[in-house]
């Protein structure tokens, strides 16, 4: 018993399933026509912006029509049919003169539907019906009224709006007492740029909204960009270049202000710690010196209060200069077959350290070597030189040196 009923239970399941083949098959594979009605197709008006315009006219009535369509064609195309996808479109570019119009229209198909396929069974109506008259304009300004606090610790700056100044079309009484468009905002909560675009209410002299079908504008909405910024204290800056005998350790250094307030978006903000006033070659420091310098704040982002430059106060303690005179040097990577000497008889190198170390060096502690690997023919050299101190470790050369040598030949210098 059970077998049977499972028998006739897949027998009735592949029957059903052999019906939708073959309807499938008739319906679809043999392009069956059916026919369906779509209802209320708004009316779109091409060259209302553009030739209507420049003829000085303007649609006063008609503007909102709809078009029926009942339509016959294979159901696989008519399934993507719907009131959205289809465009009924109206030239008004060759209207001239003002009063009722009659205008002849297009069906606009979506891509994806083979319009060859499809015929138009019946149609409301023929032509689109319009009242023509002449073309009226008004520029008025365009507010914004923000409502809402923003988050805790934002601050919301001014709004932007794009357009700031709208311009109206319509006949002269309908304009006449317009006088400005306003669009609102809530910016309750934000905390960062709030970007809207928003449709806008025109007002009369007496501040009362005005709604008037008959006035057209360009655009249906208005861009606003509401600004909104957090603070963020950093402080500022200095890089430090040390050398032996010049180090942080010798100075004392003050910034004033410490710090400085930034205004700016919060991912903006976010990624910034400090400012970079500048970077201190601490050998090239004086004993006592005041540096100005401008507070170079980041881009997309301002300070909140009217410092615009910071100073800086150094005092250096425990360290001096000395000049000291060598005559001897040193020579490196001179090539095989020449040899070299010194045209330059004394160098003066001017040393920075800690003063213990500077009063009790002399001379002889000195070793200036000059790098000769550039060499490949006598002659007479300017080349730089390093210098290095043996024995003590707080002590620098400041600034760069060079001398002049003059190489010859090594068999040169045998036969002389």
């Amino acid at each position: 018993m059970e077998k049977s009923k499972s028998r006739i239970t897949l027998r009735i399941i592949l029957s059903v399933l052999a019906a939708i083949a073959i309807w499938l098959y008739v319906d679809i594979g043999q392009a069956t026509t059916v026919k369906t009605t779509i209802r209320g197709i708004p009316v779109e008006f091409s060259g209302e912006n553009g030739a209507l315009a420049d003829n000085g006219l303007m649609l006063l009535d008609g503007y909102d029509a709809t078009v029926d369509l009942r339509i016959e064609g294979p159901r696989s195309e008519l399934w993507k049919l719907s009131r959205d996808a289809i465009r009924i479109v109206a030239d008004t570019s060759g209207i001239t003169d003002t009063g009722v119009q009659s205008l002849s229209y297009q069906i606009v198909y979506p891509d994806s539907v083979s319009g060859g396929n499809l015929k138009v069974d019946w149609r409301s109506a023929y032509t689109v019906t319009v009242t023509v008259g002449d073309l009226y304009t008004k520029e008025v300004p365009v507010y914004c009224d923000v409502t809402g606090p923003v988050a805790d610790g934002f601050l919301a700056e001014e709004a932007e709006l794009d357009p700031v100044k709208l311009l109206l079309r319509g006949q002269r009484d309908d304009l006449l007492n317009i006088s400005y468009a306003k669009v609102e905002l809530n910016v309750e909560g934000a905390n960062k740029t709030v970007v809207q675009g928003i449709a806008y209410t025109l007002y009369d002299y007496n501040d009362i909204p005005v709604e008037n079908s008959n006035i057209r504008a360009d655009t249906k909405m208005i861009q606003v960009t509401l600004p909104v910024k957090t603070t963020k204290t950093v402080p500022l800056r200095l890089i430090y270049e040390e050398a032996p005998g010049s180090t942080r350790e010798q100075m004392e250094c003050t910034v004033v202000p410490s710090s400085v307030t930034l205004k700016g978006d919060k991912d903006t903000l976010a990624n910034i710690d400090f400012i970079v006033l500048d970077t201190l070659y601490l050998q090239d420091l004086q004993p006592y010196q005041t540096l100005s310098y401008p507070i170079t704040v980041p881009d997309g982002t301002e300070l909140m209060d009217d410092t615009r430059e910071a100073v800086v106060t150094v005092v250096v303690s425990g360290v001096i200069e000395r000049t000291l005179a060598v005559t001897d040097f040193a020579f490196d990577n001179l090539p095989e077959g020449l040899t070299a000497a010194a045209v330059t008889e004394q160098l003066r190198i001017t040393l920075r350290g800690l003063t213990e170390e500077i009063e009790a060096l002399s001379a002889e502690d000195l070793t200036v070597r000059a790098d000769l690997s550039a060499v490949n023919a006598a002659g007479n050299y300017t080349v730089p030189v390093t210098v290095s101190l043996r024995g003590y470790s707080n002590v620098s050369a400041k600034g760069s040196y060079q001398i002049i040598v003059n190489v010859t030949a090594a068999q040169e210098e045998t036969d002389g």
